[in-house]
């Protein structure tokens, strides 16, 4: 039998056990404010499932990440999901920890190190110094860096990404479908690109103030789905679990911001916005909103004929204006005129960020960058009211 302290808040309040083939997961505590997830409140009866419980599941590293701990740590220690979980649990920090190790080395770099990068092989150092710490899906290569602010010297987690052969130029890709997004007043982490446009870098958004966290769960948790399931969905479950979960003050505000990224994923094209790309952020049961967006790519750009990630109106298809606002109308609980004037800001967004794009475009000498821009100015273009 496997054990691991669960805590939230710093405080311990049950254990995950893996006995046999079964994950159970036991309350110790009997206060309603110490839930775990939003989906597993706090009750006297075990939770018992035949895989990791979803919120657990979370904390797992995907693709890249995953592949990286496996080689180098497959001969040392177990790799299944549990073995993962146990192994990464002391630098698991959020509102919900496991086992804290006092011992932790003080591995802060700066942010001017990752804006302004003094070798070519700066990501593969932080993979190195950072992969056991970064509980991060996706499959994109991407690790958590702890940063120092120079001027504070307060520490902060960001997310650092980068790109393959595969994928030319990704951090260009996110840079400029991150603009759209801000652009459309829609609530994001602070994100930067450095100077030779290797690296993307996103500030964690969960953190409040040092050693104080706000709960985040995406919407594979919400849904009680398993990671592998981040496709097997629809836009109108995640208005739906947005409906039931989000508190009434902020309900109106996460609709209309959830409508705003389904329009800005289908204007930018963007192939892989999965169930663990939305979120819920929330500061106790009384205080749960909308996550802040984040992952937002075109991925048109790679793969010509990708389609979206998840059903709307019963399809995967890139749809027009016109389904659109009857999905905001229907599914977001919106007026007509609100989703018209939500659609217009997410367009003149994307006209704003299309501008810049051609200029930079004009001027630019690298032959793979101007390529990728092009592609994203074309495919930016493309879209028909």
């Amino acid at each position: 039998m496997d054990k691991l302290a669960v805590k939230v808040d710093g405080k311990y309040v049950g254990n995950i056990i893996k006995e046999n083939d079964e994950y159970i997961f036991d309350y110790v505590s009997e206060k309603n404010d110490d839930f775990i997830s939003l989906i597993m409140p706090v009750r006297a009866k075990n939770y018992i499932h035949n895989k990791l419980h979803p919120i657990f599941e979370m904390h797992l590293p995907e693709g890249y990440l995953l592949s990286i701990i496996k080689k180098h740590f497959s001969k040392i220690l177990k790799t299944d999901d549990f073995g993962l979980l146990k192994v990464m649990s002391p630098s698991i920090k959020g509102r919900l920890s496991y086992e804290m190790d006092a011992n932790t080395k003080d591995d802060a770099l700066y942010l001017e190190d990752l804006l302004h990068p003094k070798s070519e092989k700066l990501f593969d150092e932080l993979v190195s110094r950072f992969a056991l710490s970064s509980a991060l899906s996706g499959v994109q290569p991407k690790v958590l860096a702890t940063i120092r602010n120079k001027a504070t010297l307060k520490l902060d987690d960001y997310i650092v990404k980068s790109w393959g052969e595969e994928y030319k130029e990704l951090a260009l890709n996110e840079y400029y479908c991150m603009q759209v997004v801000r652009g459309a007043d829609i609530a994001v982490p602070e994100f930067f690109i450095s100077d030779d446009e290797k690296l993307f870098i996103m500030k964690r958004f969960d953190i409040v103030e040092e050693n104080r966290y706000l709960g985040f769960e995406d919407m594979c948790v919400l849904l009680g789905k398993q990671r592998d399931d981040k496709y097997d969905g629809t836009y109108e479950q995640i208005a739906k679990t947005i409906k039931i979960f989000v508190s009434n003050k902020h309900k109106k505000n996460s609709l209309k911001n959830f409508f705003k990224m389904t329009v800005i994923n289908f204007l930018v094209q963007n192939g892989d916005a999965h169930l663990k790309n939305f979120g819920l952020v929330y500061d106790g049961i009384e205080d749960i909103r909308l996550a802040p967006a984040y992952d937002v790519v075109c991925t048109t750009l790679y793969i010509k004929d990708d389609i979206p990630a998840l059903h709307l109106l019963g399809s995967k298809k890139w749809w027009d204006k016109k389904y659109l606002l009857r999905f905001g109308v229907q599914s977001c609980d919106l007026t007509q005129s609100e989703v018209e004037s939500c659609f217009e800001m997410c367009v003149n967004s994307l006209k704003t960020v299309l501008k810049e794009i051609k200029q930079r475009e004009l001027k630019e000498q690298d032959k793979d960058k101007k390529e990728i821009l092009n592609i994203l100015i074309e495919r930016f273009q493309q879209y028909k009211n």
